[in-house]
């Protein structure tokens, strides 16, 4: 069975999305990337669960979506889908 990808929205030039791209690939994590930017689809799925409005980072696993999530929100989520392997410090 594959694992749950989180999926992350966000720009190329905003630095916590960089963050969360780097910090996905460090904890050996698989994700999907979208730019919402560059991607019309990612930009309304955005829109859509904002209340028609544009906010990133925006972090979905499963049911859970994360607006501009912490360090620990992330983990916490990542935790409950069995995502995190490695100790997060």
């Amino acid at each position: 069975m594959q694992k749950l990808k989180p999926l992350l929205y966000g720009t190329d030039w905003c630095p916590k999305t960089t963050g969360f791209r780097n910090y996905f690939q460090l904890m050996g994590i698989s994700y999907e990337y979208f730019n919402v930017e560059k991607d019309p689809d990612a930009e309304q799925a955005v829109k859509d669960m904002n209340n028609g409005k544009i906010k990133f980072p925006m972090v979905v696993i499963g049911e859970k979506k994360l607006k501009n999530p912490s360090i620990q929100d992330l983990n916490i989520a990542l935790n409950s889908y069995g995502l995190l392997t490695q100790e997060a410090e």
